[in-house]
């Protein structure tokens, strides 16, 4: 019968002893877990901003670009008038 209780007890140590392990593991993984999905909300949210920062600069350049060609046909066409009023006063 002590042998019996003896066996009874170890096993119940050990049991609890399970119990208290699986829980400790239960909460290291339920604050990985909301861990995790704060890092993904925060890198989601750096992804949207860079992908705006380079869309806006996208922008930019383009307004720069069509500035730059407005520019140029001015100036071609300020050039091409002048040449053509000398082509006329020359005849």
């Amino acid at each position: 019968m002590e042998t019996l209780s003896f066996v009874l007890g170890i096993a119940l140590v050990v049991v609890i002893a399970l119990a208290i392990v699986a829980t400790y593991a239960f909460v290291k993984v339920i604050q990985v877990q909301k861990t995790t999905e704060e890092l993904m909300r925060e890198t989601d949210q750096r992804f949207a901003d860079v992908y705006q920062a380079i869309a806006e600069e996208n922008r930019h350049c383009h307004s720069r670009v069509d500035l730059f060609e407005r520019d140029i046909y001015s100036q071609l066409d300020s050039r091409l008038d002048k040449l053509e009023a000398k082509l006329t006063n020359k005849k």
